[in-house]
């Protein structure tokens, strides 16, 4: 994925079932020589309720720790992100501390080769628990 200054507008292709998980995502990444910023919309489900959560996040390119807070009815979470390319994948490590424990979070961004889709994989750690999640959204 080569360095470059753009807005993509990404629509989540993949529904995701299960209780407080979002039922759909709107991403837009924002992309210069020295940053991702990344946008998100959801909408989370539980049974018939259904609550829109917005997030930015900024992600520094040249491997330092990028500091990002997400806030939430729930209270506040400060999270610590390095960034490093493999190759054409951008992969993105979080770390934060939880009252469970350490959370871990590695994110790896991958751009189909004609820029019109993006394949997002990530893997959570938190208090001894891990998941998989897989992602990709169409460029609109």
């Amino acid at each position: 994925m080569k360095v470059c200054t753009n807005v993509l507008m990404l629509l989540l292709t993949a529904l995701m079932h299960g209780p407080m998980l979002p039922v759909a995502m709107t991403v837009v990444v924002t992309q210069s020589a020295k940053t991702l910023k990344v946008e998100n919309t959801s909408t989370m489900a539980m049974g018939e309720q259904k609550m829109e959560q917005k997030s930015t996040l900024t992600y520094n390119l040249d491997g330092t720790v990028a500091k990002n807070t997400l806030n939430s009815p729930a209270g506040s979470l400060d999270l610590a992100s390095t960034s490093a390319w493999d190759e054409k994948t951008l992969v993105v490590t979080t770390k934060a501390d939880l009252p469970a424990g350490q959370l871990n979070q590695v994110d790896h961004w991958t751009m189909s080769p004609d820029g019109k889709s993006l394949k997002l994989t990530r893997d959570v750690a938190v208090a001894g628990q891990t998941m998989a999640i897989k992602l990709a959204f169409t460029k609109s």
